[in-house]
């Protein structure tokens, strides 16, 4: 069974919001549910995530294929006339070990990886090597959803095109990758830089060691919002005694399914030593926490539930 379930729909449930937000710098809930949706729908195949992205107004698609670095790993672009969405698909736990290695988890320089970027920190050599590996795929996606404006533009079609904003959202690995995203189409210097209006990430890992966290923050604090479910495993993974760090503002649902900002819960949870992915196995395969907490389906659920509850987080 996938990470969201055989049962699991790929439309816009009735109770989404009909309404996007494309201009805002802020948390929007109705921005979150959409998001959401997506990241779920990256789960889907070709023709599923299609229609679902359709159903949101997004009529035109790319698919992406990332099975060269992640084994039945997939994301999207899809486009409307307001705003464009790359969405990645995580991996089914029980992939998870394909990339939750301490090997994997190793960190790399970021201007190492992506070649001519400012030196920004360390970052999880897996996830950066599998990005920069992808990353004509990936601009090629959304090239033909966005295609890049250049100074020889005509000026009205560069004010159509510049209109449109862009958004990354995933799960789980998909997580990563979106951040990773956002932080390539900012800190790569010889690469064509596109403004990003929002990352949404629901149960990601973290992507870097201290100092890379804060200069992505110095960025994109203020856009970049990570959806944690109860006692999900993933989101306290690398390590922090590996110096690795967290990015963004965190909401967490706790174990009544309120939306936190400032989680006294999550911070108990965080409190339980983790040294090793041994560890971390252990706890998932002796008591199974944080399996079905990681479940994309969940996550949506409580996004779609929650939506006054988290606008008035963001007052």
């Amino acid at each position: 069974m996938s990470p969201i379930g055989k049962k699991a729909r790929f439309w816009p449930n009735w109770r989404v919001p009909s309404a996007f937000f494309p201009q805002a710098l802020t948390f929007e809930a109705a921005n979150a549910v959409i998001l959401a949706g997506l990241a779920k729908a990256a789960y889907g195949e070709f023709d599923q995530a299609k229609a679902a992205a359709a159903g949101y107004g997004l009529t035109a698609f790319e698919w992406i294929d990332l099975t060269q670095q992640f084994e039945d790993v997939y994301g999207f672009v899809a486009g409307g006339p307001d705003y464009v969405v790359i969405a990645f698909r995580g991996t089914d736990p029980k992939d998870w070990k394909n990339w939750m290695t301490d090997l994997q988890a190793t960190a790399a320089r970021f201007d190492w990886l992506f070649q001519g970027a400012a030196e920004v920190g360390e970052v999880h050599a897996g996830f950066g090597h599998a990005l920069f590996d992808a990353w004509a795929k990936i601009e090629s996606a959304l090239d033909k959803v966005m295609p890049k404006v250049s100074a020889e533009s005509d000026p009205g079609q560069a004010a159509n095109t510049t209109q449109r904003t862009l958004w990354l959202t995933g799960h789980s690995l998909g997580a990563a990758l979106a951040v990773l995203t956002g932080a390539a189409f900012s800190m790569w210097t010889d690469q064509v830089k596109r403004q990003v209006n929002g990352i949404y990430t629901f149960g990601q890992p973290r992507i870097g060691l201290y100092r890379f966290c804060g200069n992505y923050d110095h960025l994109f604090h203020e856009r970049t919002f990570r959806f944690v479910n109860k006692k999900d495993l993933v989101p306290r993974v690398p390590f922090r005694g590996w110096d690795y760090a967290d990015i963004g503002q965190m909401i967490h649902f706790d174990s009544n399914n309120e939306p936190q900002l400032q989680s006294a819960e999550w911070n108990n949870f965080l409190s339980r030593n983790l040294q090793s992915f041994s560890d971390f196995f252990d706890i998932i395969t002796r008591f199974g926490t944080g399996v079905n907490d990681h479940d994309m389906a969940t996550y949506e659920q409580l996004v779609q539930n929650n939506v006054a509850k988290l606008d008035a987080l963001f007052p």
